[in-house]
């Protein structure tokens, strides 16, 4: 933790979909007492910089109260990884890449549904060309883990 600011990356495959949707979620979820102690960011290990979110990601988070359309997506960078506490992915595969470009702890980088409170961690379904039915399933599991997420920073960050 640098600067008293806990941060947290949030990472998928293009930075468009599953990771600006936790990050919305996520930035819409925390304790009032974790305001300006938690940053939150996400990028994507093959984004294409610049891309806004996809037009159901924002369709799907705009129902729930938030607004991603601001978004632009970035790719990850060693330095960025680095740079965060903890980095939460949505794929194994992305576990792998994170962990090839940064040669950091694994304790450092874990999947999103580790925080799920329910069975095994699993893959977050990529909803990327599909309909906005798929951003709904997508969203649903991102959704069952940030309660966990939550939980777990207010537990790590102490007043």
């Amino acid at each position: 933790m640098q600067n008293n600011i806990y941060k947290l990356l949030i990472v998928c495959t293009g930075n468009i979909c599953r990771s600006p949707m936790a990050e919305g979620m996520l930035k819409a979820s925390l304790p009032s007492r974790l305001a300006g102690r938690v940053q939150v960011s996400s990028a994507g290990t093959h984004a294409l910089h610049g891309n806004q979110a996809q037009p159901h990601a924002i369709a799907v988070m705009r129902a729930r109260g938030i607004d991603i359309s601001s978004h632009r997506a970035r790719q990850i960078s060693g330095p960025l990884i680095k740079s965060a506490d903890l980095v939460l992915v949505m794929e194994r595969f992305h576990l792998k890449l994170v962990k090839m470009r940064s040669l950091f702890s694994p304790a450092r980088s874990q999947l999103l549904t580790e925080y799920n409170g329910e069975g095994e961690p699993s893959d977050v379904p990529d909803p990327m060309g599909g309909d906005i039915d798929a951003y709904e399933e997508a969203a649903a599991v991102i959704d069952n883990c940030i309660k966990g997420v939550c939980d777990h920073l207010d537990a790590i960050i102490k007043a």
